[in-house]
């Protein structure tokens, strides 16, 4: 069932010349705020599998344990609970820290609004991982059926970057155990999209220990694809000198881990005792 009854796009004709996430989101920070159980208060539908790195949020949780919260967080009332539709990572903290109550601004926020007010704020970071972006398009695209032409116009992105986002959901889990825990970019990962999962998790491997860039893991993916007639000699060859050999149509590249094993490489290379 389509839970909308606008168009994203008319609340994209509407405040196109304002910035009503800023508007928003000042005017509830000066609001006397009232002050609930946080065991009332729940994320919204659409930003429930939305996760933080630990390491981004350590000034935060020292403020909030030391000072409290001091800015609400904007909810509105669903089902006898309160939908976190600002200040996310507040409220993340706050069950982190198993704070008894927090302090609130309730509004009426449609879904309508709220799923503009996540697009909107996710033009500029939707929670730092690309994986929150991917979660969030998946529950738009398949709960509230949103279009992918939609979510590009309110997220000021094309709809490739949103197709290519979205296809971050067939990664393997490992790989996106990987790229959550920041051990992967993005970019890294996706060029692993369209491999079947056990090569993927065996190039994940090699990509973390070797610190593979991604032209790297596009030459191992394409030769992968495409294998050289001599690859077994590369792979003869790249572990005699202790090398990375990378292969592109027209080009020949060697990487050593030390410049003693370049001069070693060399000196063999020119006969030279």
């Amino acid at each position: 069932m389509n839970k909308r009854k606008r168009s994203l796009a008319s609340l994209v004709e509407e405040y196109r010349s304002s910035d009503i996430i800023s508007t928003i989101e000042k005017a509830y920070s000066r609001e006397v705020s009232a002050f609930v159980p946080l065991e009332k208060v729940r994320f919204n539908p659409v930003s429930r599998k939305q996760f933080f790195e630990e390491k981004r949020l350590k000034e935060l949780t020292e403020s909030i344990k030391n000072n409290g919260m001091l800015s609400p967080l904007l909810v509105r009332e669903k089902d006898g609970f309160y939908e976190v539709c600002g200040g996310y990572k507040r409220f993340y903290i706050a069950k982190k820290l198993h704070l008894k109550e927090v302090p609130v601004s309730i509004r009426e926020i449609s879904d309508e609004l709220m799923i503009y007010m996540i697009l909107s704020r996710g033009n500029k970071k939707l929670h730092d991982n690309i994986l929150n972006k991917t979660y969030a398009y998946e529950i738009l695209t398949k709960e509230y059926h949103v279009s992918r032409k939609d979510i590009a116009l309110i997220s000021k992105a094309s709809v490739s970057q949103v197709t290519n986002i979205l296809r971050l959901i067939n990664l393997d889990e490992e790989v996106i155990i990987a790229l959550k825990k920041s051990k992967i970019s993005y970019g890294q990962a996706r060029v692993l999209l369209g491999l079947d999962h056990q090569t993927q998790c065996e190039f994940l491997v090699k990509i973390i220990n070797d610190r593979l860039s991604v032209r790297e893991i596009e030459n191992m993916v394409k030769m992968y694809k495409s294998p050289s007639p001599f690859q077994k000699n590369i792979e003869v060859f790249a572990k005699k000198y202790n090398c990375k050999v990378s292969i592109t149509e027209k080009n020949l590249t060697l990487s050593f881990t030390s410049k003693e094993e370049l001069d070693a490489y060399l000196k063999s290379l020119l006969n030279i005792d």
